[in-house]
């Protein structure tokens, strides 16, 4: 469980990598909420959606990707009543809503995930200044700056293969990015409460690092958009969910 409070979203202008889009900002999150530990693996993917849409195929163990953020939304509707949850989401065509009453599977919003990635760090990463290969997966050959060099692997590997983050959940930084919930947008430094992004925009935001993302695109605060029909070989899921005794009232 993630527990409720509040942090500094976005990063400031002096940390090297940060972008326009990164406006630092107070958010406060007024509800725990579940986060899974792990990124959604190809072996879950497979028994719930029949199939294995990943590049990387035949490892069971490994992150899912190749999915669309519609892909993503289905799943964790699928997911939801094959363990007797309601649906966190309503799909018609390509309108999704969110019901937020729900205490179904879902995507993490973009406040959700950069809040637990953080897991109370205000520094660049979760572990300091510096992102070793032997902390994450990535391109460890172009770290942030004044960092030391790491090594490459090439590919997306097992997840939970690092150390996890304080709050205890692995491979935030590397491995596969992850859709999120909310539309792309560029924030102010206004203060928000329980955020879930722009009502409009044709982009979803995707959060996390990846096996070949540069250091300073790992980053806690850094920001990734595709649209919901785009697929990338990096990029894939981690499920969240609304404590029950909070779903009615977000």
């Amino acid at each position: 469980m993630v527990p409720a409070g509040a942090f500094m979203m976005g990063s400031p202008d002096t940390e090297w990598g940060s972008r326009n889009d990164e406006t630092q900002h107070k958010v406060t999150l007024t509800h725990p909420f579940y986060l899974a530990a792990y990124e959604v693996t190809q072996a879950q993917w497979a028994a719930v959606m029949g199939n294995n849409p990943s590049f990387l195929y035949n490892c069971p163990d490994c992150p899912v990707e190749s999915i669309s953020w519609f892909e993503a939304v289905n799943f964790c509707n699928a997911l939801s009543r094959k363990m007797g949850f309601p649906a966190a989401y309503s799909v018609r065509d390509t309108i999704v809503t969110w019901n937020r009453a729900s205490d179904g599977l879902r995507l993490p919003t973009e406040a959700e995930w950069e809040y637990a990635c953080r897991a109370g760090t205000t520094s660049v990463f979760s572990t300091g200044d510096c992102l070793g290969t032997e902390q994450a997966n990535y391109l460890g050959y172009d770290p942030q700056k004044g960092c030391p060099k790491g090594m490459w692997r090439g590919q997306a590997i097992e997840v939970g293969s690092f150390p996890p983050n304080p709050w205890d959940l692995h491979d935030m930084h590397g491995n596969v990015s992850e859709w999120c919930w909310d539309r792309h947008g560029f924030p102010t430094n206004a203060a928000a409460t329980d955020p879930t992004g722009p009502d409009r925009g044709p982009e979803r935001v995707i959060r996390g690092g990846n096996w070949h993302e540069l250091g300073r695109n790992c980053r806690s605060a850094a920001r990734q958009k595709a649209f919901p029909d785009q697929q990338f070989t990096h990029v894939g899921l981690r499920l969240a969910r609304s404590m029950p005794q909070e779903a009615g009232g977000r």
